[in-house]
């Protein structure tokens, strides 16, 4: 356990003014904390003020030998890739970060070439071993002399934006993207021992298609994984982690055949997009077209390909289904989304005979709404769309059903919030599962918060101490209501992979809720495959003996 005295942090910045985006980030909210303290600054001599060149400024290019034709064509497509597609994130004002750091103590070391810090003196040790460091904060890509993270009682801390441990020097993604995995590796890395490497956490991130946006989607995303463990160890807790396996490293040294691979696939799926965006204008055509399907029983133990799509008009689709039973009648409610005004509206159907009837819009706002989670409480009903694009959250209260509803509360005001669901367990506590992202160019498929709340009204969220407690693409974002099945409970969660949205259905145990530990396992994987035409399903609503899922057609 840590001591009552705030959290001393030091960090190795090879560059002040080459900082990143997604190095802000972590260095303003160290500021911000009441809990921490930056202490000191270990910055290379050999990159202050000499012409050795920075691998980070080069943004983690490939190790190519200088003028390499490989590396030319490489850097010549991030460049295009950045100017013409993907600008820079910025959301930190770098000027104020780098006035923060002149103000802190700098120590500057020196290493014996310009691929590592290899060589402190024992001047430099005695120096930094004054300020009693808790964690040191590597975030560069020069390697680090293992003998000083003895110095901090927690040892160094990295993140590893790579599955290859041993080398982070490459450039990021792209070995992930030619062997077109699912989801890409982030380790937050210990190393205190000397020669023992720990994995504290590990979070998980959906490829892009294009190698620049999935750099800056891991790079930031990663910094959740950073501060959550950061905040952890601040408040007390103890952040172990267990002892680095051994893995298959990937090769960072791409030979020119990889880097012609990527960059002609970058082209493909640039005329791709434009294809299908001319065909969706001139012809109508859409090529993720969510449909509802209706069921009996249980969705567990139902053959879905014996199942019928109830389809929407031709210039819609229908998508987050809900069941609600109200005067001994089933409905359903859902986003309907409109190809025309690119919005989505919530809408209601009754059930009969197996088919979804006389459908009417509930709710249609200036901004869009979808995953209309729908309850009863106390005698009343409620419904909890998704309004992420009014940076709130926010629940309605129902005067008449199902056509009339007004502004009951709201919470995470100016927060991205999205897909948020209600679960009472058996003690009768209310738990709130929502997810978050922090920047707008994030994606919102990964990071996974769980709240305890006072009741409907949420006068008050008392957040897991583990929050977020997911940090995963594949499992993260809620896909419906959570549901018991026997005497177990389990949470649908939509499995984001590649660069297809919602592209399978998880239905995961929940094994342990507390307010300090959240267990899940993943149970099951439901892939769009029980019909011809279908690419991807991510929603599932199950009451009683009825059920209501989405999947998407390729049309």
């Amino acid at each position: 356990m840590l001591s009552k005295r705030n959290m001393r942090i030091g960090i190795f910045i090879e560059e002040l003014e080459k900082l990143e985006n997604w190095e802000c980030r972590i260095i303003d909210w160290i500021r911000k904390n009441e809990k921490i303290e930056l202490y000191v600054i270990i910055q290379n001599g050999l990159c202050s003020g000499s012409n050795v060149k920075s691998e980070l400024h080069q943004s983690r290019q490939l190790n190519f030998p200088k003028r390499n034709l490989g590396e030319l064509i490489l850097n010549t497509q991030l460049a295009i890739e950045r100017k013409f597609f993907f600008k820079k994130i910025n959301t930190v004002n770098k000027k104020s970060i780098l006035d923060f750091l002149n103000t802190c103590t700098i120590i500057k070391v020196q290493g014996n070439d310009e691929n590592r810090f290899n060589c402190f003196t024992v001047d430099d040790l005695n120096k930094i071993k004054e300020y009693k460091l808790d964690v040191l904060l590597h975030t560069g890509v020069h390697k680090i002399d293992t003998e000083i993270g003895k110095i901090a009682k927690h040892g160094i801390w990295s993140l590893l934006h790579s599955k290859n441990y041993t080398d982070r020097s490459g450039c990021m993604g792209l070995v992930e993207l030619l062997d077109k995995v699912p989801a890409i590796e982030v380790v937050l890395h210990r190393n205190k021992e000397g020669s023992v490497d720990h994995v504290i956490d590990k979070a998980f991130f959906s490829p892009h298609w294009s190698l620049i946006k999935t750099k800056d989607e891991i790079l930031e995303g990663s910094v959740s994984l950073l501060l959550k463990n950061l905040r952890i160890l601040s408040e007390g807790n103890y952040v172990g982690g267990k002892v680095q396996e051994n893995s298959i490293s990937l090769s960072t040294v791409l030979n020119l055949n990889d880097v012609l691979k990527y960059s002609i696939s970058f082209y493909l799926a640039i005329t791709e997009k434009i294809f299908k965006g001319l065909n969706s204008k001139l012809f109508g055509a859409n090529y993720q077209r969510w449909n509802l399907f209706l069921g009996k029983g249980d969705f567990l133990n139902t053959e879905l390909s014996q199942l019928k799509p109830a389809r929407p008009p031709k210039d819609e689709f229908w998508a987050d289904p809900f069941l609600f039973h109200h005067e001994n009648k089933c409905h359903v409610f859902f986003e309907t989304y409109c190809y025309k005004t690119k919005k989505g509206k919530l809408s209601c159907g009754s059930i009969q005979k197996g088919e979804i009837t006389n459908i009417v819009d509930i709710l249609d706002l200036d901004y869009h709404l979808s995953y209309p989670f729908i309850f009863e409480e106390e005698g009343e009903i409620y419904l909890m769309p998704e309004t992420l694009d009014n940076k709130r959250l926010e629940i309605y209260k129902c005067l008449h059903f199902p056509t009339k509803w007004e502004l009951f509360t709201t919470a995470f005001d100016g927060e991205m919030v999205a897909d948020a669901s209600f679960y009472n367990d058996k003690e009768g506590q209310k738990w709130l599962f929502v997810n978050k992202k922090e920047i707008k160019n994030l994606p919102l498929n990964s990071e996974l918060f769980i709240y305890k709340v006072d009741s409907v009204k949420l006068n008050t969220l008392v957040p897991h101490s583990q929050n977020p407690v997911i940090i995963d693409s594949r499992i993260g974002r809620n896909g419906g209501a959570i549901f018991n099945y026997g005497d177990e409970i389990f949470r649908p969660s939509q499995r984001n992979e590649g660069s297809v949205y919602g592209r399978a259905l998880n239905i995961n145990r929940i094994k342990e809720l507390t307010i300090n530990s959240y267990v899940e396992e993943n149970s099951l994987i439901i892939e769009p495959d029980f019909h011809k035409g279908l690419i991807s399903m991510h929603h599932l609503h199950q009451i009683d003996d009825l059920f209501v899922f989405d999947a998407a057609f390729k049309k």
